[in-house]
């Protein structure tokens, strides 16, 4: 298994406990998929550079979970049908971050 990061950013206007539990949706996904999620950072609720239709504003979150890589497409396409997630970017960790994480 490949350790990933994602970014992801859920709309402004839903209430803080509904964002949580798109978060929460998000990590079921992956360990649908038998990965496992590290830690899930909580941002909080952030102003974006410029409009995303016509929000103006998103819940942030950044995860590290780890995950076949093989099923990492199916697992994007999943994310992607999220409801309430507006952008999401997923990253492959580099090798010497992986070995830093497991010691």
């Amino acid at each position: 298994m490949n350790n990933y990061e994602i970014m992801f950013i859920v709309k402004g206007s839903l209430v803080e406990a509904d964002a949580n539990k798109v978060a929460e949706n998000l990590e079921e996904k992956i360990k649908s998929y038998k990965g496992k999620v590290e830690k899930t950072d909580k941002w909080g609720k952030r102003k974006f550079a410029y409009k995303i239709g016509n929000m103006t504003d998103g819940f942030y979150f950044l995860s590290n979970f780890s995950v076949d890589p093989l099923k990492l497409n199916e697992l994007v396409g999943d994310i992607k049908i999220i409801d309430n997630v507006v952008r999401y970017l997923v990253i492959k960790l580099p090798e010497k971050a992986q070995k830093e994480k497991k010691a």
